[in-house]
């Protein structure tokens, strides 16, 4: 069973990079989208998902409001996660969230698409589009390289998110970055992702 359901989301992962490689879609009207990402109307769901990642230390959250390029969303937020269990939980803050925050507003499908062991989740809430990913999966389908070449503009989340570094007091109390993430261990090193 598992392995038809690996090869339906391969299939589906197949299915979306071949529609971003496709032309732009000719409904969509760039001068129709005006102002910044942080003056969208959709800005405050965007900031409540990246909120409800950070909360469960997401990394390297981006936002990018593809509104202008696409008529199949408007904003597309990554975020990764070190582990399955915190990819887990990422999505389920995500949810819990949106859901208290915006009236019981759920995904498409009641949930996440796909699961933490496949290394991509999706949240789909239409104008909106979560992906949760492992650095490698994300780093191999590049969602966000691909959205920005096509003109997806970010949006600052800078009074959303903390900082994600640890911080030391050095002599004459002036902050030092002690640094965050893998401390230093590579992918290829990684025995959880290999």
């Amino acid at each position: 069973m598992s392995q038809g359901k690996s090869k339906n989301t391969e299939a589906r992962t197949e299915d979306f990079l071949e529609f971003i490689n496709e032309p732009m879609d000719s409904t969509v009207d760039p001068a129709a989208v005006t102002g910044t990402p942080e003056l969208d109307d959709l800005a405050p769901l965007v900031r409540c998902i990246a909120g409800a990642a950070d909360k469960r230390k997401a990394e390297d959250i981006v936002a990018l409001r593809v509104s202008k390029v696409t008529a199949m969303t408007c904003f597309i937020v990554i975020v990764s996660g070190n582990s399955r269990p915190q990819n887990s939980a990422i999505s389920a803050a995500i949810i819990d969230d949106v859901a208290e925050q915006f009236d019981g507003l759920q995904t498409k499908r009641g949930g996440a698409e796909g699961t933490a062991d496949s290394g991509w989740m999706l949240l789909d809430y239409g104008d909106v589009m979560v992906h949760v990913m492992t650095p490698r999966s994300r780093l191999y389908y590049d969602i966000e390289g691909q959205w920005r070449e096509k003109g997806g503009e970010e949006m600052d989340l800078g009074d959303v998110l903390l900082p994600n570094v640890v911080l030391k007091m050095g002599e004459g109390n002036e902050a030092a970055e002690l640094g965050g993430g893998m401390g230093g261990v590579s992918e290829e090193e990684d025995p959880f992702w290999s």
